[in-house]
């Protein structure tokens, strides 16, 4: 299945978008938590700021000191004492070692260096950069020193207690986001517990209804008249309950599987997924349905397959569910946005089915055409009335029980060598329900090398003896032999042909 390419991340914060002074005001927003500070200035507002936006006193907590005398005398400080920070603001994408130093000389005077100094700017800043701003400020004095970069203010603005920050210089509110996600994913999870109560988790392809929540013409399709094209709503057998949503089953087609030679080919001439049609319809598909199987039958039975594509409908796409449905739909309508030509389905998944429930993707397979653009009626060859053959016992068996529908038979001693693809013969010492001897049709005849069969071995081991059982001998690798598959086929449809 098509992953889905939805994303709910945030994308990078623009910093451009702000001009120089009203970034000093975001890092001045973002400092007061920072520390405890007894007040903050705005210097840069004033233009001529020495290389300093912003000056802040960090409030500090003096202790009683203790005299040699024994005495003790509290110290007095002003209230508005404390420890000097210097803030650097550059609304600049880059910033290099060498930029660095130079905005530090400019800011930090040596003789009466601040306690703390931190420059901010949109930039990422590279381990040289980290390294020289470290190195200035040590030298000149400064005790505590942060290089606010991208990373960091970005990290600041996503916290919570500065959701308020980000909205007023940005516009986006985090915490709004997460309640609308919250809302969103409480919705997908009362849609998936609600069609779990239907479905189950294992679905029989029971029918579902999908709706686009743009129609106000249901049940009336001629209110559209490019329907058929874009179908507004449409019937889907449900065939699995995935984390993501449900899958349905979109389309399933007569198809041709060569696992040899990598290639595939299916028909759209018709859907077998199931429809609500008129009879008229139901009969056309009817006689278009056997006349494909007649077409396929003739491949051999390891190249017939089922083209299937599935379409998942995301739960959190699901606008409304109506477990109900309506007179004309029996069974739950599920609202959804139809997007495209992709209508209510996020991704699809196309595969192959063959043999005895086997499944391969179409990742690695070439499309060959094996398919006429129109199919002919089933096709009758030779019809020997007066002749038939005799099979091994397990064959004729299997025949009259009906246990396959398709038997393979080998031949090395060119016994059957008259027979030829559409062709009937009777078997011997069999007889149908009616008492009737029993008709097989060849659909199909070829040549394979003893080496391929024996690594093949058979088609049905289950319900037909394998090429050694039926030749009674060992099998030469190098050998050829003719193979047939045989299908049964009652009297009433050779008369009718």
């Amino acid at each position: 299945m098509a992953r889905s390419s939805i994303s709910k991340t945030l994308g990078p914060i623009h910093f451009e978008d702000l001009d120089p002074h009203r970034f000093e005001d975001l890092v001045r927003e973002l400092a007061y938590d920072f520390k405890d500070w007894q007040s903050i200035e705005a210097t840069g507002r004033s233009g001529a700021d020495d290389g300093i936006d912003i000056r802040a006193y960090e409030q500090v907590t003096t202790s009683p000191t203790e005299h040699d005398d024994g005495d003790s005398d509290d110290v007095t400080t002003h209230p508005m004492e404390g420890n000097v920070w210097f803030f650097q603001c550059k609304r600049e994408k880059a910033i290099g070692p060498t930029k660095v130093a130079t905005i530090v000389s400019d800011g930090v005077n040596s003789e009466s260096p601040p306690y703390g100094y931190i420059i901010a700017a949109p930039a990422n800043f590279s381990k040289a950069s980290y390294d020289k701003f470290r190195e200035e400020l040590r030298e000149r004095g400064v005790m505590e020193f942060y290089l606010w970069g991208r990373a960091e203010l970005e990290d600041m603005l996503h916290l919570p207690k500065n959701d308020h920050i980000l909205f007023t210089f940005f516009g986006i509110s985090l915490v709004s986001r997460r309640k609308s996600r919250a809302t969103e994913i409480r919705a997908a999870v009362s849609a998936k517990n609600k069609l779990l109560k239907h479905f189950g988790f294992d679905p029989a392809h029971e029918p579902v209804l999908l709706r686009d929540t743009k129609d106000d013409q249901y049940p009336y399709e001629k209110g559209y008249k490019d329907f058929n094209e874009r179908p507004r709503w449409s019937v889907y057998p449900v065939i699995e309950i995935h984390p993501m949503g449900i899958i349905v089953e979109v389309a399933k087609h007569f198809a041709f599987y060569g696992s040899d030679e990598n290639e595939y080919d299916y028909t759209d001439a018709l859907n077998l997924v199931h429809r609500q049609v008129s009879s008229k319809e139901r009969q056309v598909n009817h006689e278009l349905r056997i006349n494909i199987e007649s077409f396929c039958e003739l491949f051999q039975k390891s190249h017939q397959a089922m083209y299937i594509k599935k379409g998942l409908v995301r739960f959190d796409s699901i606008v409304l569910i109506d477990d109900k449905g309506s007179s004309q739909h029996k069974f739950p309508h599920i609202y959804v946005d139809f997007q495209g030509d992709k209508g209510p389905f996020v991704g699809f998944n196309e595969l192959l089915e063959y043999g005895n429930n086997y499944y391969t993707t179409l990742d690695d397979l070439k499309r060959t055409k094996k398919f006429p653009k129109k199919f002919s009626k089933p096709r009758i060859g030779k019809v020997y009335r007066g002749k038939s053959i005799d099979l091994y016992d397990r064959t004729r068996h299997f025949l009259e029980t009906g246990a396959s529908d398709v038997i393979t038979i080998y031949d090395c001693d060119d016994k059957f060598q008259f027979l030829n693809q559409t062709d009937v013969i009777g078997v011997k010492e069999t007889r149908d329900h009616d008492g009737d001897q029993i008709l097989i049709k060849v659909t199909n005849k070829r040549q394979e090398l003893g080496k391929d069969l024996l690594k093949e071995e058979v088609t049905d081991p289950v319900f037909t003896p394998g090429v050694e059982e039926q030749l009674g001998r060992k099998l030469n690798p190098d050998e050829t032999i003719i193979v047939y598959e045989f299908k049964k086929i009652f009297k009433w449809q050779v008369e009718e042909k």
